[in-house]
This record gives structure tokens, C-alpha cells and sequence, in this order.
């Protein structure tokens, strides 16, 4: 198998020997250290201040005897401080936010697992339309949220989607440093900047431009003087793409510095988490979710397929979402138990595919292979997750109708 490398530095001999570090820290997780955590928060301290202080140096330049040369480095000073500052996560635009209210037994279900698991309830309950879930805190003011994909629910038994539920709100445990106040916004920050100086999308961006200029000629075939400028414009590229690429690498090995520090006992956190839900939601119901999330791609093929197959009976009505989505369960928990024999080979191949010296969260295959101690499976509440199912209908309706189109 080839090793699938993430252009994460932009050197391809340095992105494969750290795509090789990443599998092997994966297997391995160093010992906890004390040292090494209190490192990454300084580390994240001086992040933070040299940030803070380039933007009040850029101000104070920009300010000093205005209008003077010292505006155009300060300006520069400034867009740097701005964008190296401390950035909160955000919620994406595309969830629907679960009021309590209008789903009660959603957020019942959830309010009891967090009271089991002994950590505080979410302060807001997401739903979208992907095939995961997930938690954290969003905004300046850090509330936190438990996020829930429709579909992932959609196929769960009420056991499996109180082990979902329980494998987020665990996370709010606390012990992970990529979730903290101070060094998770770091490492955010540094993603960022990385992003900002991909050549990728310099390159994009100077096609989008090429593009654009050709449909302008040829609209305008006498206008050739705008050609020369555009040639001018293209070598001021060439000789600023050098530069660009040099900050994209010089922040990339920043973030992969700061990422050795943190990243260990951030998946040592999720690992702990994970153990946590497994002792209050049972472990084959943990495995049994990660297992499902792990087979996402044939899970998709075989509802898309289930959603577009015709009423061949004539006794039930195909038509209606509700029915649809009734018999994904089963389904879903086939296809788990066909691919049980081969899940070692799938956990090794999910580890050595999705492995990154950037990830803050362990392969999926790496999750289930820790999960072996085994823990008493708690009685679920059937009525309870059916009366969730009548509230997520508008999205069921939604979903079946993407996955018939789609």
C-alpha cells in the first residue's frame, strides 16, 4: 500500500517521513508528560502575545507622524497581527440549531447521557446533513455544542444513538488541550495562515485572473496595451510565488512544532473519552457506532439504493420518508456485521490512510481497536428515540429526497 500524504508542508521528501511519524505515534502514544503539557501552553502564550503585539506595533507605526513611510509596514503589521490573532471556532452555516422546545426528547436524551457521564450539557444541540457528529465550543463566549448528523441518526438502533451521543458529550471532560481556551485558538490560528499561503490557491486564484482577462480581449480585441500589463502583472506573481511558498512552508513547520507538543495528549484525551462512553453507553454500542461511521462510503450506497427502490409490494407506501427511514437500521447493522470479519484489515488500512501529523483526533480504525475492555450494555429507551424520530421528519424528508436525487 502506498502511503497517502497530505501536502501538509509543501516538501514532499518532509510530508512523507511526516506521514510516517503520524502512523507511528498513532500505534504508539508517548507517556504523559507534564513537561511536554506545560511547554505547549507556553509555547501557545507566546503565540498569542507576539500576535497581539504586532498589531499594536503595526498601529502605533501606522499613527507615528501620519502620513510618513512608516505607514505602509505598519499597515503590513497589522493585516499579520490581525490574522495571527486568536481565532474562536464557529458553528457551520449549514446546521439547524434543535430548540429545546421543538425537540424535547432529543435534548431528553441528551440530558441524561451528560448527567451519566458526569460533564455538563451542551449548551446548543446541531443538526445537519453529514454522515458524522461532533462537539466542541464555538464563539468568543466558547458555548459548548453537540453536533449530530441526520443521517448518522437515521440509521442508528436507540442504543447505538445513546453511544453516539456519549462519544461527543465525553469529549466535554476536559484534559484536551486542542479543545482549551488558550492552545486549541493557537492551533486554529496557525491552520489559518497555513491555508492563506497555499500555493494551491495562488494558483487558482492567478488562473481565475488569466481566465478572466482572455473573455475581457476577446470582448475588447483592440485594448492591447492590456496585455503588457497583464504580463507585468504575471511576472510580479512569478517573483512574489517564491516568497509566498516560503511562508507557506515556514508557517507549516511552525504549526507541525507546535502540533508534536500538543498532538499526543489531544489523542490521548479522545481515547480516554471514548472509554469513558463505552463504561456508560456499553462498548459493542460504541464500536458498533465508530464501525458505522468507519463505513460511511457502502453505508451511503446502500441507502441511496434503499431510498430509490420502488413500493414492490403495494402494501407500504414507499413514498413516504418515515417508512424509508424506519428500515435503515437494519440495514446499516448488516452491512457492520458482513464486514466484522475483515474490521482488523479495516482499522489497520483506516489508520495507515488517515493518519496526519496535523490530526488532533485519532483514526477511526485506531478508536475501535483501543475499545477492548468490555462493559455492561445499559437499557435503552425505545420510545424515547422513536419520539426523536418524529422530530427530525423534516430532515429524514429532506435527506431521502437528496439521496433519490443525488
Amino acid at each position: 500500500m502506498t502511503d497517502s500524504v497530505d501536502n501538509v508542508v509543501g516538501w514532499r521528501w518532509l510530508d512523507v517521513r511526516l506521514h510516517r511519524r503520524a502512523r507511528r505515534l498513532v500505534r504508539a502514544l508517548p507517556a504523559p508528560s507534564r513537561l511536554r503539557r506545560a511547554a505547549t501552553a507556553a509555547v501557545a502564550a507566546v503565540v498569542q502575545a507576539g500576535a497581539l503585539a504586532t498589531l499594536v506595533f503595526g498601529a502605533w507605526l501606522c499613527t507615528v507622524r501620519f502620513p510618513s513611510v512608516a505607514l505602509l509596514p505598519g499597515a503590513v503589521l497589522v493585516l499579520f497581527g490581525v490574522l495571527t490573532l486568536p481565532r474562536p471556532a464557529t458553528l457551520p452555516r449549514d446546521v439547524v440549531t434543535a430548540r429545546r422546545a421543538d425537540m424535547p426528547a432529543l435534548h431528553a436524551l441528551v440530558d441524561r447521557v451528560a448527567a451519566a457521564l458526569g460533564v455538563p450539557r451542551p449548551h446548543l444541540v446541531v443538526l445537519d446533513d453529514r454522515f458524522a457528529a461532533g462537539s466542541g465550543h464555538a464563539g468568543l463566549l466558547r458555548r459548548r455544542y453537540l453536533r449530530i448528523g441526520a443521517p448518522l441518526w437515521a440509521v442508528l438502533d436507540p442504543a447505538q444513538r445513546t453511544a453516539l451521543v456519549a462519544l461527543e458529550l465525553a469529549r466535554f471532560g476536559g484534559g484536551d488541550p486542542s479543545r482549551a481556551a488558550l492552545t486549541g485558538t493557537v492551533e486554529r490560528t496557525l491552520a489559518t495562515m497555513v491555508a492563506i499561503f497555499e500555493p494551491g490557491a495562488d494558483k487558482l486564484l492567478h488562473a481565475g485572473r488569466e481566465e478572466d482577462v482572455t473573455k475581457m480581449m476577446a470582448a475588447n480585441p483592440t485594448r492591447i496595451g492590456q496585455q503588457h500589463s497583464q504580463s507585468y502583472t504575471n511576472l510580479a506573481g512569478d517573483l512574489v510565488r517564491p516568497f509566498v511558498a516560503l511562508l507557506h512552508g515556514g508557517f507549516g513547520l511552525v504549526r507541525l512544532g507546535y502540533l508534536t507538543l500538543l498532538q499526543p495528549e489531544a489523542l490521548r484525551a479522545v481515547l480516554a473519552a471514548d472509554a469513558r462512553a463505552a463504561a456508560v453507553a456499553g462498548t459493542p454500542q460504541v464500536r458498533s457506532v465508530l464501525a458505522t461511521r468507519l463505513l460511511v462510503e457502502p453505508m451511503v450506497t446502500v441507502l441511496r439504493r434503499d431510498a430509490r427502490a420502488g413500493d414492490r409490494s403495494g402494501v407500504v407506501r414507499r413514498d413516504e420518508p418515515e417508512v424509508v427511514v424506519a428500515g435503515w437500521p437494519p440495514l446499516a447493522a448488516a452491512l457492520v456485521a458482513k464486514h466484522a470479519p475483515s474490521m482488523p484489515e479495516l482499522c489497520d488500512a483506516d489508520v495507515a490512510r488517515t493518519a496526519s501529523p496535523f490530526a488532533v483526533t485519532p483514526p477511526l480504525g485506531r478508536r475501535i481497536e483501543m475499545l477492548t475492555e468490555k462493559t455492561a450494555t445499559p437499557a435503552a429507551d425505545p420510545d424515547e428515540s422513536a419520539a426523536t424520530d418524529v422530530e427530525l421528519r423534516p430532515m429524514y424528508r429532506r435527506l431521502v429526497r437528496d439521496l433519490r436525487n443525488g
